[in-house]
């Protein structure tokens, strides 16, 4: 089991305006979000059902990294 997973974000700009896409680097998971709070939130809740049903005493801890 891992201990920690890796994901990276990324700001995109469109002509909808800003949005954020977090990507794992670890897991086969990606979400986003209209704010860089709600793609963070979104991870969040992402992980825990990513990790549902595997009766792990604690989640992984998450670790992101700014795409530039």
């Amino acid at each position: 089991m891992m201990d920690t997973v890796r994901f990276h974000i990324q700001r995109h700009d469109d002509e909808d305006g800003v949005y954020y896409v977090v990507s794992g680097q670890d897991i086969a998971l990606t979400t986003d979000g209209e704010t860089l709070e709600e793609a963070l939130k979104n991870l969040r809740e992402a992980v825990e059902l990513y990790f549902e049903g595997d009766d792990l005493p604690d989640l992984p801890r998450i670790e992101v990294h700014i795409a530039k």
